[in-house]
């Protein structure tokens, strides 16, 4: 299991540069860069806008801040021991392979093995939020060591990554988690994989948005209703946020079912992983306190209505991920740890 407050077994914990651990998170918007050694110290960091005009420019792109980074720290590539890389989409990881990544435009491309290419050093692949994961695990372990955890990301899109007994849980066909894709209301919104009322379709950063922009719609009587939204040229989950904040009705009605949809998924990730804690993160997870309310207020009505939802939905279960720890690019460096210690069992 990953102790992820100290170096693996085996090796010294020094703050020498050698055998240095790299940590990408290739976004849709942005790529996080992060090196660090073998005592977790933070020898550099760099965020830099994704390229996606075509492969070759991403991974142009992708080098140029990983340049920067390793410059930053003062070191080589060949003080490099391994590279682990979190993307957004479908991945083949033993072979480092982007099946599909749709925001990234890459489509049966062998990311890992043209960046191992390039720097030297072995790359291995995951997916972002599989990868997300461990880094809420390691964040989490910091302060309250557990064993079993569910990291559900909420952005663009909605889904979740496991933690079992210190281990990153992929499943059968590596689709453990994909909680975005269950379907909360069989007659909801039609969603991107093409089914109707997926938690994807109800409550992500995109979601919010369309309903704010449906409900505010000329056709809509909630148009006629003055408040915050009703100002907005541009709708999105930030925005919509921002008109609760300064007492909109409706921007308020919509968040409180966004957080009724959550915390049902919550219950669902506890009930079926039986988990320690659910760590929220992700785009929309970062309005904070916001966010979190109408969420732990559904929580607390499922908890008044089941002596069993009681004893599984504390509120001390759930866990709000800090706006400025990036989960994914620490992750993909806890997977290079947890193949280490497979390869010396």
């Amino acid at each position: 299991m990953i102790n992820p407050t100290k170096p693996p077994a085996g090796s010294a914990p020094t703050k020498s540069t050698s055998g240095l651990l790299l940590g990408l998170d290739i976004g849709g918007t942005k790529t996080a860069v992060l090196l660090v050694n073998r005592s977790w110290q933070v020898l550099g960091q760099v965020i830099r806008p994704t390229v996606t005009s075509s492969a070759e420019a991403l991974v142009a792109a992708v080098m140029v801040a990983i340049e920067e980074t390793l410059d930053q720290a003062g070191v080589l590539p060949d003080q490099l021991s391994a590279t682990g890389i979190a993307v957004p989409g479908l991945v083949e990881s033993g072979l480092g392979i982007v099946k599909l990544a749709v925001n990234l435009k890459l489509v049966d491309y062998p990311l890992g093995p043209v960046l191992a290419g390039r720097l030297g050093a072995s790359c291995t692949l995951e997916n972002d939020v599989r990868s997300a994961a461990l880094g809420a695990y390691r964040y989490v372990n910091q302060n309250e060591p557990l064993r079993h955890l569910a990291y559900l990301s909420i952005g663009t899109g909605i889904a979740a990554g496991v933690i079992l007994d210190g281990r990153l849980y992929k499943g059968a066909s590596g689709m453990a988690g994909e909680i975005g894709h269950v379907i909360f209301e069989p007659d909801g919104p039609i969603c991107g994989c093409g089914q109707a009322g997926c938690l994807e379709a109800l409550a992500s950063g995109t979601a919010i948005a369309r309903q704010a922009r449906e409900r505010m719609s000329p056709e809509n009587q909630d148009h006629n209703v003055a408040g915050a939204l009703g100002g907005l040229r541009k709708f999105t989950s930030e925005a919509v946020f921002e008109a609760a904040g300064q007492g909109d009705l409706i921007a308020a009605d919509i968040l409180q079912q966004t957080g009724r949809y959550l915390a049902r998924a919550i219950q669902m990730l506890i009930m079926v992983y039986d988990v320690e804690k659910v760590v929220l993160g992700g785009g929309v997870s970062q309005a904070g306190q916001a966010f979190l309310d109408p969420l732990l207020i559904e929580l607390a009505d499922i908890r008044s209505q089941s002596t069993l939802a009681t004893t599984m939905l504390a509120d001390d279960k759930i866990s709000l991920l800090p706006a400025g720890y990036n989960a994914g690019a620490w992750g993909a460096i806890m997977m290079l740890v947890e193949q280490e210690g497979d390869e010396k069992k």
